[in-house]
């Protein structure tokens, strides 16, 4: 089993800097491994010593470079080269994101009976999900049904794919290659590049094959993955989530701060170190929400426009709460009266 990641990144960003916490505790966790970066032509030449970018090199045992039009933007070269994965590896392997920590051994995964395989995105089925709508509307926008079709969405942040047999091959050669095909179409015909859906809408159009696997193989944090924690192989902590000016990272491995030093040291500090060696417990303080009226609306438009009231229009804030909080308490007078 050969474990893949697709890095394309710019000394600019911080892609190549969480894929070498990624690569670094998993070279630690499984020193015989067998490790391939798949990189684009840009991202490859960006490794010198002069950009401190030699160490991904010592920790990866093969870089597959691909070239690409200098025209092709990044989040193309990406997605491209994470939808034709098996053009490239002809065994079976098993993908990773970069925005992970591997926690324990993985040769485990090997004993799963799925010849291709996923966990649940936000651990839990379609009609469950906070994002249900949101995932219906993208798959109408495109013109798919695999989502409603299966009940549920595969997260792509982990993929295995068996190549031990034809068979094998067979299977996962199709759902990539419907993958890549899909994730063309959505990008350039109905521009949206999102790689998700074309995952999805791949499995349903080549039969639904893909087996979901436990979350301890992809324990994603902020989505439902805490009870996955104890017996997790990975956490995925969705670096997207930290883009926001606002947003304060729950996870201390993905913070700007930690990237940041790891960017100018050209590796993994020994303080870092000692967090990967312990990555269940690399937590800030997080103000928990208990209230499921609140949480089911936290992805709403609605919420969103008000913290940006508060923090640009504070005074018109500061109104709208006044009356909304003497409408409240009128109707609560009105309630003990009844």
């Amino acid at each position: 089993m050969k474990y893949v990641y697709v890095l394309t990144s710019t000394t600019k960003d911080l892609y190549y800097e969480q894929a070498l916490i990624s690569v670094y505790s998993l070279r630690k966790k499984m020193p015989n491994s067998q490790i391939i970066f798949i990189v684009d032509d840009n991202t490859e030449k960006s490794f010198t010593e002069e950009n401190k970018r030699l160490a991904l090199k010592k920790y990866a045992s093969q870089v597959i470079s691909v070239n690409f039009d200098e025209n092709i933007p990044n989040i193309d070269r990406s997605r491209l080269l994470k939808t034709s994965i098996p053009d490239y590896i002809d065994e079976s392997f098993l993908y990773i994101d970069c925005d992970t920590v591997i926690c324990d051994d993985l040769s485990e995964i090997e004993n799963e009976k799925a010849v291709t395989g996923g966990v649940l995105d936000g651990h839990c089925l379609l009609n469950e999900h906070i994002h249900k709508k949101y995932f219906l509307e993208r798959d109408k926008k495109l013109g798919f049904s695999g989502t409603k079709e299966a009940g549920y969405n595969i997260n792509g942040g982990l993929l295995l794919a068996k190549a031990d047999t034809p068979e094998q091959k067979e299977q996962t050669k199709a759902l990539f290659k419907k993958w890549n095909e899909l994730w063309k179409y959505s990008a350039y015909k109905k521009h949206d590049k999102h790689d998700q859906s074309a995952l999805n809408e791949a499995n349903f159009q080549t039969g639904l094959k893909m087996q979901l696997l436990d979350g301890k193989w992809n324990c994603q944090l902020s989505h439902g993955g805490l009870v996955f924690l104890k017996d997790a192989k990975i956490i995925h902590y969705y670096s997207s989530e930290f883009s926001g000016k606002s947003y304060i990272p729950y996870y201390k491995l993905a913070d700007k701060n930690v990237l940041q030093k790891i960017k100018e040291f050209g590796d993994i500090p020994e303080e870092i170190k000692e967090m990967i060696d312990n990555p269940k417990f690399q937590f800030n303080e997080v103000q928990l929400i208990n209230d499921q009226r609140i949480v089911s609306i936290m992805q709403s438009p609605l919420l969103f426009t008000l913290a940006d009231l508060k923090a640009h229009c504070p005074h018109f804030f500061n109104m709208l709460e006044g009356i909304c909080a003497g409408l409240r308490k009128f109707a609560k007078s009105l309630k003990k009266i009844h």
